[in-house]
């Protein structure tokens, strides 16, 4: 260890100790702002630490009692030598930081995406896609993150994903292929389906277009074949029919309509355009129903061609639509 990365590690746990000046927390601060890195590995060593029994056990311990109780033993008449909470807490640390390191590098290699048996891939306003090294392919939406282990090792191919994804999964019967995301697990063999982890209603919707998949959270369980979809939402899943393919239309740039109703529309619409947040359909009930197809389409275009066939006002407000007569 070069003798930054130790200056470094010694205040580290100078601060976890609650023992660190403000000059000290201030150095330690901007090291941390310097890289993801850095970041990362504070957090990792402050698990380590908030997991670690030694410090309890080191403060549960009476130095100089158990000292004396010795010297009684032996008979010593030596002069005791009385050392400072911090002095005491500075050889600790000299024994704990390469322990430290040691348990905070395992825990990086085993779970932080980038450091070791993880890999991560990111999309920010663009959708994106990757084939992993088993050929299943993954395409992730826009905002989204999916982190996978690189060589898929041991009994089972483990995903872990936040926001949404199409996946199309390689067959394996000897190796399932695993997704954790949110609270719930996703297992399939071979299959395509789509996740949509949805934050702001707190929902997982997972629709499958081919095979057969498990969706599993905590004690629910339910089996979910091509042409459903099954929707977690309070701790409980509930499946229905999946009636079309506009939930992957975000990967596919096409959003097609058969006698649809308003509110049906205005489901896939929301859905389909992130700068939207819901909508408010305060206008008279509709019977009319739309049939048409979308390619590409702008968030004007669709709302152009709703106005004209519904005869409705529909306006944007707050990122929501707001719909009246």
């Amino acid at each position: 260890m070069d003798e930054q990365n130790k200056h470094i590690d010694e205040l580290i746990v100078k601060y976890l100790a609650k023992d660190i000046s403000a000059e000290e927390e201030q150095v330690l601060a901007d090291w941390r702002q310097q890289s993801s890195d850095n970041a990362a590995y504070f957090t990792q060593m402050q698990k380590v630490w908030d997991n670690s029994c030694a410090l309890v056990a080191f403060r549960s311990v009476d130095v100089g009692c158990d000292f004396e109780k010795f010297k009684t033993r032996v008979g010593m008449q030596s002069k005791l030598i009385k050392l400072s909470f911090k002095r005491k807490l500075m050889r600790f640390a000299a024994v704990m930081i390469p322990a430290l390191v040691i348990i905070a590098a395992y825990t990086l290699h085993q779970s932080v995406p980038g450091f070791g048996k993880w890999e991560a891939f990111a999309t920010d306003e663009e959708v994106d896609s990757i084939v992993l090294i088993d050929q299943s392919e993954v395409s992730l939406n826009k905002n989204s993150f999916l982190a996978y282990e690189k060589d898929f090792e041991g009994d089972a191919r483990k995903l872990k994903l936040r926001g949404e994804a199409y996946f199309k999964v390689a067959k394996n019967p000897e190796k399932p292929f695993v997704v954790k995301v949110g609270n719930a697990e996703v297992k399939v063999l071979g299959t395509e389906f789509n996740i949509d982890e949805n934050r702001r209603n707190n929902t997982i919707t997972l629709s499958v277009t081919e095979g057969r998949v498990m969706f599993t959270s905590g004690s629910e369980k339910v089996e979910v074949s091509a042409g459903e979809r099954a929707v977690l939402s309070n701790d409980k899943i509930v499946k229905s029919p999946l009636y079309s393919s506009n939930c992957i239309a975000w990967k596919t740039g096409t959003i097609i309509f058969e006698k649809a109703s308003l509110d049906e529309v205005l489901e896939t619409v929301v859905d389909h355009f992130s700068e939207l947040h819901g909508f408010e359909n305060k206008a008279s009930k509709s019977d009319l129903f739309i049939t048409t197809r979308f390619t590409n389409p702008s968030l004007e275009d669709v709302l152009v061609e709703l106005r004209i066939h519904f005869k409705k006002k529909i306006e944007i407000n707050d990122n929501k639509l707001v719909i009246s007569d």
